[in-house]
């Protein structure tokens, strides 16, 4: 994907300071060196990535973030792009960029550690309360480049707000490759809501990690949406960190035509007392295929953790295949955990009742999804955001 000319040198980074040139040195050394995954790698095996050539999309867009926030920005908030904040504030983006998400993963996240072009940073000071939610928009214009931009959240002891990323392409984009990643810092005490919402365009290549820090007392609510690109593959990590930590995270996914959606999940209690509750609901149409892969990680020292773990699959075509895989690792006797998934069809008696009605068919089954995904939207943070992915849904299912 990279010349042996050094684009980080001649092409898109000048101006960044050196501590970031070097990582991003690092991290190009890592992705050459790395291989293409294999599908013999337990992550992978499931996923195809075998139509992907990253040579293709060796041009890269720089677009800027575009962010917003009701109302004044409360005094000591840092929001900046994320190339400004690493020259600007090298002391709180420097320790933490790219700390959760480590370039050495795979291939990809080493290509997104080196080349990410722009993004968000937020600081939010200990303390400090925001209303109203910020809004950060990351757009794609053409088809044939790379986009990869790049959110990193600081929340400090008991700050409180809320952040959405939205990823947009036009539908008919032709194909590129896209990775919106999110690294999040949770401080003691804080409460974040956090919303991405991913619409690339229907022949993307979409590679991204969400990855979140928890520690004393602190609270995250995260919420995933999948809607856009050919092919999707997410990862979605908490770690509990601190005693008294609560991470809920939830997912959306609608999947039509020939998309596959891939998910990880990861919910990792490190230390005692603390709390995650995951669920992740999708429906298929068409031949669309989804893959879901979710692990609970009870360390040796988390004695009292209590996670709960759970993927609904509502399949709408008999061509369409959901894979669900939920999985425990308890290192520690002194816990709950409770994990499951289903895969299946509508019902037909709830067909038949509303037909019974007078509701056409096609009628009936879209309020059959809209209310299958009922449960998760409700828990979405904020209702700007709640609003946005109800229209969005609403206007994929017709």
């Amino acid at each position: 994907m990279v010349s042996t000319k050094s684009p980080l040198e001649d092409v898109i980074f000048r101006g960044e300071p050196d501590w970031l040139r070097d990582r991003r040195q690092s991290s190009l050394a890592t992705y050459e060196r790395l291989p293409m995954p294999s599908r013999t790698d337990e992550e992978w095996r499931r996923t195809d990535i075998a139509g992907l050539d990253l040579g293709a999309f060796a041009r890269f867009e720089k677009v800027p973030a575009h962010t917003t926030i009701g109302g004044s920005v409360p005094k000591g908030v840092i929001l900046e792009s994320l190339p400004v904040a690493a020259r600007e504030h090298p002391d709180l983006v420097g320790p933490r960029l790219f700390s959760l998400m480590q370039s050495d993963r795979d291939r990809f996240a080493a290509l997104h550690s080196a080349f990410f072009t722009g993004g968000t940073f937020l600081y939010v000071p200990g303390g400090v309360t925001i209303d109203e939610p910020i809004l950060a928009q990351h757009f794609s214009h053409e088809a044939g480049t790379s986009v990869l931009p790049h959110t990193l959240i600081v929340a400090g002891r008991g700050s409180r707000f809320s952040y959405l990323d939205e990823y947009i392409g036009e539908e008919d984009e032709g194909a590129g490759y896209r990775s919106g990643s999110a690294e999040i810092f949770v401080g003691e005490g804080a409460e974040v809501g956090y919303v991405s919402i991913q619409k690339w365009g229907r022949h993307a290549w979409h590679l991204a990690d969400q990855r979140a820090r928890l520690e004393k007392d602190s609270t995250l609510k995260l919420f995933n949406v999948t809607l856009g690109a050919r092919f999707s593959k997410t990862r979605v990590e908490a770690s509990l960190a601190g005693p008294g930590a609560s991470a809920e995270l939830k997912g959306i996914y609608f999947a039509s035509g020939e998309q596959f959606f891939d998910f990880h999940t990861l919910q990792d209690h490190q230390v005692g007392n603390t709390t995650s509750d995951l669920l992740f609901k999708g429906a298929l149409h068409d031949t669309a295929r989804t893959v879901y892969a979710g692990l609970i990680r009870i360390e040796k020292g988390a004695a009292r953790s209590d996670a709960y773990q759970a993927n609904r699959n509502l399949v709408l075509s008999d061509h369409a295949k959901a894979t669900s895989i939920p999985m425990l690792e308890i290192d520690n006797n002194d816990v709950r955990c409770t994990h499951g998934a289903t895969v299946g069809p509508v019902d037909p008696n709830h067909l038949v009742y509303l037909r019974s009605r007078g509701i056409p068919e096609s009628t009936a089954k879209r309020m059959i999804v809209q209310g299958f995904f009922g449960q998760v939207l409700e828990r979405i943070p904020f209702e700007q955001a709640r609003q946005m992915v109800e229209t969005e849904l609403e206007a994929r299912l017709g």
